[in-house]
């Protein structure tokens, strides 16, 4: 979760935010969780069909290009 709250304030200092002010950023925390999954030494792909917004924090990529 802390890894969560560094990429929100990063996206919002940067005038990027992936939520509403009022909402719960999920994207953030999902990434967040992907990340940790990759320092384990693990790969780690998040399957989005929001690509724009996760990939700014982790590896992510539309669904339909890894589901063979």
């Amino acid at each position: 979760m802390r890894q969560a709250a560094a990429f929100w304030a990063q996206a919002r200092k940067l005038g990027r935010p992936t939520a509403d002010d009022k909402a719960l950023d999920g994207d953030v925390i999902l990434a967040a969780q992907a990340v940790a999954v990759t320092k384990t030494g693990k790969e780690s792909v998040i399957a989005t069909t929001n690509v724009g917004h996760l990939s700014r924090f982790a590896q992510a990529r539309l669904w339909q290009e890894i589901v063979p």
